[in-house]
């Protein structure tokens, strides 16, 4: 059994093919994914489609990208009636992007705080996007041991993975890990130091595509090429990593 614990299904590239998208994933043995908002409708969008498609293994997270961070003064209330929904298992992705700056940073960080504060409200996971940015989200995170943390697309190298670690925070890994690129070696070596209990695997669809299909659209079904090549840099087989990934998932998500 495969899993994506990060895909964006309700994206425009994909929403209109969505039934489409989600068979051919089970037909490659992609048994749960996690659908990812970025804003108010786009998480709304995604509890909605856990839902619709709880029969495919869906599930959701709701929370606001921080590139969408300077549209909102606070949290949409309304996520606190969504997260009861037992398809909606995690809050983000949230975080910080200091690649692309689209929200000033001390929105950025407010944004972040926020959500947080409502994943320890809620017992939550939290679903994190930190790019460029790993001093100041430490710092933060600092504030908040306890929580369970996902790095989605993990991009802090070996520099911060051992802080990572100790705060108990799970990294996945997508198509970058197969790419080849300068970046991508660092990325690897991370794969082949991390723990294999901070493994998660992940698509980031319809971004991302791994080799061979960089550059097409993205989608779950490929998530057996992050797979294989996880399991080669750590020289498993991929029955093994698996498993290893169903049981992380399984313990992060507290899904069924």
């Amino acid at each position: 059994m495969l899993i994506d614990t990060h895909c964006h299904i309700n994206h425009e590239d994909l929403r209109l093919d969505a039934r489409a998208v989600i068979t051919r994933a089970r037909d490659f043995d992609v048994r749960k994914m996690l659908i990812v908002g970025c804003d108010y409708e786009d998480s709304c969008e995604a509890a909605g489609m856990a839902e619709d498609f709880s029969q495919f293994g869906l599930y959701a997270a709701i929370g606001i990208h921080p590139h969408e961070a300077k549209r909102y003064t606070a949290i949409p209330e309304v996520f606190r009636d969504i997260a009861r929904s037992n398809r909606v298992i995690a809050i983000g992705e949230t975080g910080l992007d200091y690649h692309y700056d689209h929200s000033p940073r001390d929105v950025q960080k407010r944004m972040f705080e926020l959500h947080l504060r409502l994943a320890e409200e809620l017992d939550m996971p939290v679903v994190l996007h930190i790019r460029d940015a790993m001093d100041d989200a430490m710092e933060i995170l600092t504030v908040h041991r306890g929580l369970k943390l996902l790095f989605h697309c993990y991009s802090g190298g070996m520099q911060y993975l051992n802080e990572v670690i100790g705060m108990g925070g799970m990294c996945a890994f997508g198509g970058a890990v197969t790419w080849d690129t300068k970046g991508s070696d660092e990325l690897r070596e991370v794969v082949r130091s991390i723990p294999a209990e901070n493994i998660l695997c992940e698509t980031d669809s319809p971004y991302m595509a791994p080799a061979p299909l960089r550059g097409k659209r993205n989608e779950p079904s490929y998530i057996r090429y992050v797979y294989e090549r996880v399991a080669v840099e750590r020289g498993m087989n991929l029955t093994e990593l698996s498993r290893i990934v169903e049981d992380n998932a399984k313990r992060f998500f507290g899904w069924d």
